[in-house]
């Protein structure tokens, strides 16, 4: 079996609380998203009554530590399978999932650290993002009011965030010049100028946090690939990725190199996967971006499950796969109450 590495996705990644099919279900999803909103206290009491009931999350103080939880969560599912990994991959709220994963931060830490960082982000300006269907240098001429690159996730896929103002008046540039782009739903100017200060904010909370060289190999959005040690362990380099640009395709090139892999996208969305298919890997996505039922939800993380233990359909030579490599327990039955 191939080691598999886990893919992280950030905040661009929609509808995190499509996951909330799996709790209860999955034991290794539960334990570990129970965790999370744990450490987080009273706010993760709020995260969870807003998670199950199925709302769209519209602020970074509800998006970016509840993606961090859900994202967790899934990569410690895999984990439970028993799946080896060769590597992890992380870009914006997803690098600090990465971090844990690769034992840069302990989990207590890096939850600490996520809600300091939502509280920052919350209070910067407003702002947006869009993504254009073009490489870096051919978006680059239209833009205007201060709007920047924020990720470079491969040749056809340029995101660019920025204030209202300025994405609006990038909008009519792009579109003069036959340039098809799309809204991005994230919800504040991320990876970009809007936050620096912000960013700069938290850094007094990441030099309080002890970070360790880490044991799996760690690639990085902001790095772009795999940061030296010395940069894994400095507090400066985690607490300002939510302001520097994502070089999303630079990271996933640099799989290769760390040998041949597996890769799991470990939250909403099937974006990263799609790039690392581009790049050659096998990938799935334990969630696909679909929202539908409960059971569907359930439903695709067996299949995708069930394809990094045993391998994809199409490849199998031996028996049909047995379910119980990603079986899904329901929740107990409520048991009477003994009379007194």
């Amino acid at each position: 079996m191939l080691p598999v590495a886990l893919l992280l996705p950030g905040a661009g990644a929609q509808y995190p609380a499509m996951a909330y099919g799996l709790y209860r279900y999955e034991p290794a999803f539960t334990t570990a998203m129970d965790a999370v909103l744990e450490l987080l206290g009273p706010a993760g009491e709020r995260l969870y009554r807003l998670w199950s009931s199925g709302e769209r999350l519209r602020t970074v103080a509800e998006v970016h530590p509840l993606l961090f939880a859900v994202c967790h969560a899934l990569s410690e599912t895999v984990r439970d399978r028993g799946l080896r990994l060769g590597a992890v991959l992380g870009q914006s709220v997803g690098e600090l999932v990465a971090a844990v994963q690769a034992g840069v931060l302990p989990l207590t830490d890096a939850v600490r650290l996520v809600a300091v960082q939502a509280d920052a982000l919350a209070g910067a300006p407003a702002g947006g993002a869009l993504a254009v269907a073009a490489a870096p240098p051919a978006v680059t001429p239209f833009l205007r009011g201060g709007t920047v690159v924020a990720a470079s996730n491969g040749p056809g896929q340029t995101v660019v965030s920025g204030s209202e103002f300025g994405l609006a008046a990038t909008r009519r540039a792009l579109e003069i010049a036959g340039l098809t782009w799309m809204r991005v739903q994230v919800p504040a100017g991320l990876h970009g100028p809007l936050v620096a200060q912000a960013c700069r904010e938290t850094l007094p909370a990441f030099q309080a946090s002890v970070f360790t060289v880490p044991h799996t190999p760690l690639l990085s959005g902001s790095a772009g690939g795999r940061p030296e040690d010395e940069r894994a362990v400095d507090p400066e380099f985690w607490a300002l990725q939510p302001s520097q640009p994502v070089l999303l395709d630079a990271a996933l090139a640099q799989l290769t190199a760390v040998g041949a892999l597996l890769c799991a996208e470990v939250g909403p969305g099937h974006g990263l996967a799609v790039q690392a298919r581009r790049h050659g890997h096998r990938a799935v996505s334990l969630l696909d971006g679909c929202v539908g039922a409960p059971h569907e939800e359930r439903d695709r993380l067996r299949q995708a499950l069930d394809c990094l233990v045993l391998g994809h359909p199409g490849e199998r030579t031996g028996p049909p796969p047995n379910a119980r490599v990603a079986w899904l327990r329901p929740p107990p039955e409520p048991q009477p109450e003994s009379g007194t």
